[in-house]
This record gives structure tokens, sequence and C-alpha cells, in this order.
């Protein structure tokens, strides 16, 4: 039974190959693991560094961060096809008044908020935007739920409760800190933004860096909530796979070897 699901499994990955012209892949817990890349993965990406496109729900890295650990695998990729939902999230507020934005999230990212002329406040913020947050404190908390109650507009980078971490265990991800957030106030009557997957602005952001309509393009990830049940719902084809099983990675190459 085992082997008949396995081989069903390969047949799937052929047929959907066939029908593909470009590639969405997901980052933590698909190709990488506290952003190391699996071998697997590296291959893929640096067999079709032409046709694919990262997509993925980070938001504690910039498209240099990740450039940086690509160039390793001597993988290259232009900025325009890295979305990083963090860094969407900061862009997204700049559409609002610059001035009195709070942001959650570490260091790094406020500096790139600075950069993009967001105003940062810690009080009575207009808009805070909630990123992972590894310095997340009751304090923080408190100023973020009292700006929301008057009124602030809220834009979260992705409802992630977790993802997968290096050493085999789990890292808190924005979902958990946006739990801490609705114990505290009601967010169905919160003006509230999410921009990460499954939201589709990450999905059609990929699709347009690679110049090819949603229906042509094949969606990696590891978490069916998110990059499965996203991509499927703007017709895409979606493969579900994982950094700790890199099988659909394999045959895949399997597949461009024949």
């Amino acid at each position: 039974m085992a082997y008949e699901n396995a081989a069903s499994r390969l047949q799937e990955i052929i047929n959907i190959s066939k029908t593909t012209a470009g590639y969405l892949v997901d980052w933590d817990g698909c190709c990488a693991l506290g952003n190391t890349l699996t071998p697997e993965a590296a291959a893929f990406l640096r067999a079709h560094q032409d046709r694919v496109a990262i997509v993925s729900n980070n938001s504690t890295c910039t498209q240099e961060d990740f450039q940086e650990i690509l160039e390793r695998d001597e993988i290259r990729l232009p900025r325009d096809k890295i979305r990083l939902a963090g860094i969407e999230a900061l862009h997204r507020a700049t559409q609002f008044d610059k001035g009195d934005t709070m942001v959650l999230g570490d260091p790094h990212m406020r500096g790139v908020a600075r950069k993009l002329g967001l105003g940062l406040t810690q009080e009575d913020a207009n808009v805070v935007v909630l990123l992972r947050d590894r310095r997340f404190t009751y304090r923080r908390l408190e100023r973020a739920v009292n700006a929301l109650a008057k009124g602030a507009h809220l834009i979260v980078a992705n409802p992630d409760l977790t993802h997968p971490a290096q050493d085999g265990g789990l890292k808190p991800e924005t979902g958990s800190l946006l739990a801490a957030i609705r114990a505290c106030v009601e967010l169905d009557a919160t003006k509230i933004d999410i921009v990460g997957k499954p939201s589709p602005l990450m999905f059609h952001e990929g699709c347009r860096t690679l110049g090819l309509p949603p229906e042509k393009v094949t969606m990696l990830g590891d978490n069916p909530a998110t990059d499965i049940a996203g991509a499927r719902a703007l017709g895409m084809q979606a493969i579900l796979t994982s950094a700790r099983s890199p099988d659909v990675f394999e045959a895949l190459m399997g597949v461009d070897a024949r």
C-alpha cells in the first residue's frame, strides 16, 4: 500500500510538472529550517532560478538577507522574486499617514520601517504593524491593544502560529502574538489587514514577478492552511512538501532529468 501511495504521489508530481511554467516556493519548513537550505531544495532552486519565486510569510528578514543565504548555494534571485510578508506589511503601512506607526517586530525590521519613511512611535499609534517579534513583552502588548481600542488600523504580516525550528522544535510565529491581541480586543470591530498567505496578495505578487497567470504556476509549501489552501483558492496547482521530507524536490529534479 505504501508503495502504491508513493507511486501515485510521484505520478501526480509528474503530471503537475508537465503543465507548470513556474513555481512559487515557501521558505520556512519547506526549503529551509532555521534559514538553512536543505540540499534538495538548494538543488531545485539552483536548477530553476529563471522560473521560481520565493513567497514566504517570513517577517524577520529582508530580501537582501535571503539573497545572502541563497548565494551560499550559488542561487541568485533578484529582489523582486523574493516576496516576504514582513516587508509587504511595512509597505502596506506606508499607504497610510506615515507618522505614528507602531511596529511590533525585531529591531532589524524597525530599521527597515524607518528607511521606508515611517514615523515610529510606542504610544497612541494610528497604525500597528504586527511582525514576528522575538522581544515581545507585556508592555508592548499593552500599548498595542490600547492603540487598537482607540481605533488604530492593524496590519498583520501573517496568521501562522508556529514554524518548524532547526532542532526539531517549534518557533512561535506572528499568529501566536495575534492570538494575544485577540484575547484583549474584539478584532471583528478592528480595521485589520492580513498580508501574508493565505491572503491573495503574496500569491499575486509572486505570479506577477514570474510574468505568469496563476493557472500556469505551482505552489510548493509545507502548510496546508496557508500555502496549499491559499494557492488553490486562486486556481493554482499546489504540492504539499516539507524540508524534513524533501521527496517532492527530489521527484521534480528526477522529472527534469527524464
